[in-house]
């Protein structure tokens, strides 16, 4: 009988689980940055209303973010960080910004065309 009862219970669990999570989506994106102070102004623009999870690799420069896109845009979120001056794969951060962040934040920023 325990048995059945803690299967029940951890099948309950899980399905609550998944409709709670149900709305947000996972993405990655390139963000440019150098060092554990771009780390934490990155995650922290990333952390807005509708998002679930934020995390930039320092390796690899890519963030990742799990969120509500009913609450908060895939656009919204590079614009978010573009604002706290790291260019992003499809927004570039104003060079004022950029040109007022720590001297070791200061990137180098890639080039287009």
């Amino acid at each position: 009988m325990k048995a059945v009862f803690f299967s029940i219970l951890t099948i309950a669990a899980f399905s609550l689980s998944f409709k709670i999570d149900s709305g947000n989506i996972t993405e990655k994106f390139k963000v440019y940055g150098n060092c554990g102070m771009c780390k934490e102004r990155i995650e922290k623009a990333l952390m807005v209303k509708g998002v679930k999870y934020a995390y930039w690799d320092k390796t690899t420069e890519m963030a990742t973010v799990k969120f509500n896109p009913e609450v908060v845009t895939l656009d919204q979120l590079h614009k978010n960080v573009a604002a706290v001056g790291h260019d992003t794969d499809k927004v570039k951060a104003d060079d004022k910004v950029y040109e007022n962040l720590h001297s070791c934040c200061q990137y180098e920023r890639p080039k287009k065309g």
